[in-house]
């Protein structure tokens, strides 16, 4: 057996997401492997930098083109914490305006393209692993740069409509009312275009699509 094979055979697989698969390896790293040919290694510049700025993020081991090799943190996601503690509800929005306070503050990096601020633009619960010390940011494959306004309202609209079994109603609206009473009001303003990226990124089910589609409307009232 080859050494590239006893690696494959020494990964298991965990996820699967919109364009890539995560592995951990029995060294205990995590492997995020391109499913659509994205180049990889402009994430692991992203993480190495914003890591260097004191952004909680994976520490990269290593990338090339379709592998980005990078630190496990254990821990439950955001996501499910809202679920099994909803008594967390308010706090974990207040920890989630934090993430995005402390982003306010870093200048976006000259290898992304465009003008404005550091955006992440998939800035939601389900990308903040509650790390033993502390929340950790994940997946930093769409960061650009923007206004910073855009990435707020983008993480308000992916809670407020993505289908979050364990999440009732209740609690999705203490987090939600929480992480804007911590974040620019002006934020509510860019919900509307927030909402057409979130359309526009991947397929979404007719349910998910009729919130979205109501959200833009807003803009026309």
């Amino acid at each position: 057996m080859t050494a590239g094979m006893r690696s494959v055979a020494q990964r298991q697989h965990l996820a699967s997401g919109q364009d890539s698969d995560v592995f951990i390896r029995s060294d205990g790293l995590l492997v995020k492997r391109t499913r659509t040919g994205r180049d990889l290694r402009r994430e692991a510049e992203m993480m190495i930098y914003l890591s260097g700025h004191g952004i909680p993020v994976p520490r990269v081991h290593d990338a090339t083109a379709d592998e980005l090799v990078m630190q496990y943190v254990p821990g439950p996601r955001m996501s499910q914490e809202i679920g099994r503690r909803p008594w967390l509800a308010g706090s974990l929005g207040e920890e989630l305006a934090d993430l995005h306070h402390r982003l306010d503050a870093i200048a976006a990096p000259d290898f992304l393209d465009g003008d404005g601020d550091l955006l992440h633009l998939d800035l939601h619960p389900g990308n903040v692993v509650l790390g033993p010390e502390g929340p950790v940011v994940l997946d930093w494959a769409s960061a650009g740069k923007g206004d910073r306004r855009l990435d707020v309202a983008l993480s308000w609209v992916s809670l407020a409509v993505a289908h979050l079994a364990p999440v009732r109603k209740i609690t999705r609206w203490r987090f939600l009312r929480s992480f804007m009473a911590n974040v620019d009001p002006e934020a509510r303003n860019a919900i509307p275009e927030a909402a057409r990226i979130r359309l526009a990124r991947h397929d979404r089910d007719p349910r998910e699509r009729a919130a979205l589609q109501k959200l833009m409307d807003r803009e026309r009232h």
